[in-house]
């Protein structure tokens, strides 16, 4: 993984001399203190990726699967939640490394529910878990992708596979995040996403795990890619949808 040498330095520079402080409470300790993460609902309905319609499980309605690869997505958290959305940014956007910890929290106790309460087990058909690629430019800018830090926490406490070195980010495309049409989205990841290793996917299911999902243009293409090399059924597992 590529590193970030500034960023790491600033942020043990920011421990030594500015302690962690809950970023909604204030109250010093961690990013997100333990009453105000407790204070977070998980997401109890579901949707499909497309047209945002209720379904079960959040498995792709018949008319949006016929232009998304995505077979099913399921949302954890609401971004309305203020406090989601600030952990969020914080995390991807101020080089919070740290805060993939309450946010692999709340993954957790989402996936716990689903289990126990809707009889749903992600992990019944031994998925592979991808998180989705950062390219190398950018991952060297922030530090860590941090796609991949949530999934190695989720594959780690459930014993699952993750793979990192399945899909590869070939093209550095302008961020998703400033782009508003879902066709100017879809245009801008054309061609992005490269295979390797194809071997490994060839008949798998696959769980992609990203932070969060707008229109699933990312995670579209991913799954397209996966799909056209031999992957099988493609769930998605983000954070929040934006």
């Amino acid at each position: 993984m590529f590193s970030n040498y500034p960023h790491q330095v600033q942020n043990w520079l920011s421990d030594l001399f500015f302690p962690k402080r809950c970023i909604e409470c204030g109250k010093f300790g961690d990013y997100v203190c333990r009453g105000c993460l407790g204070a977070i609902s998980i997401k109890k309905t579901f949707e499909c990726i497309g047209c945002k319609r209720n379904t079960p499980f959040g498995q792709t309605c018949f008319l949006c699967a016929k232009i998304n690869s995505i077979d099913q997505l399921l949302i954890v958290a609401d971004y309305k939640d203020s406090l989601v959305e600030k952990t969020l940014k914080f995390f991807k956007y101020k080089f919070i490394s740290d805060l993939e910890r309450p946010l692999s929290v709340l993954m957790k106790k989402y996936l716990k529910w689903l289990t126990l309460d809707k009889k749903f087990n992600v992990f019944e058909q031994g998925p592979l878990l991808i998180p989705v690629p950062l390219h190398p430019r950018r991952l060297n800018w922030r530090g860590f992708n941090q796609s991949e830090l949530l999934a190695k926490n989720i594959a780690d406490t459930f014993q699952m596979e993750m793979a990192t070195d399945i899909i590869e980010r070939v093209g550095n495309a302008v961020p998703q995040a400033d782009i508003k049409e879902r066709e100017e989205r879809l245009k801008n990841l054309n061609g992005i996403f490269k295979i390797k290793n194809k071997e490994k996917i060839i008949g798998r299911n696959v769980l992609l795990i990203d932070d969060v999902c707008t229109t699933g243009a990312t995670l579209n293409e991913c799954a397209r890619v996966l799909k056209a090399n031999g992957a099988s059924k493609i769930m998605a597992l983000v954070v929040a949808r934006g």
